[in-house]
């Protein structure tokens, strides 16, 4: 049996108030800290799905799916790997 609604709601108000009271400065910074983080893991699927690419070639393809993913942001759709 998981926690009960009462629990999970009073822990949602909570994250909510400590991020009303995170300063801008440190929001700013978790956000590029975020990117960094998927950056890093989308790199390195892409170096392990292709081995014999060059870093150029590893950072294009990067970019091409950074683009694709704005594109279809876009156009309302889900990102890749979610059913239509």
């Amino acid at each position: 049996m998981g926690p009960s609604k009462e629990l999970t709601d009073a822990l949602f108000i909570e994250k909510v108030m400590r991020a009303r009271r995170t300063p801008p400065e440190r929001k700013f910074l978790a956000g590029a800290r975020l990117y960094e983080y998927m950056r890093s893991i989308a790199m390195t699927a892409i170096r392990n799905e292709n081995p014999n690419a060059t870093p150029e070639e590893h950072r294009k393809m990067f970019q091409r799916r950074l683009k694709i993913n704005r594109m279809m942001e876009e156009q309302s759709l889900p990102p890749s790997g979610e059913p239509l």
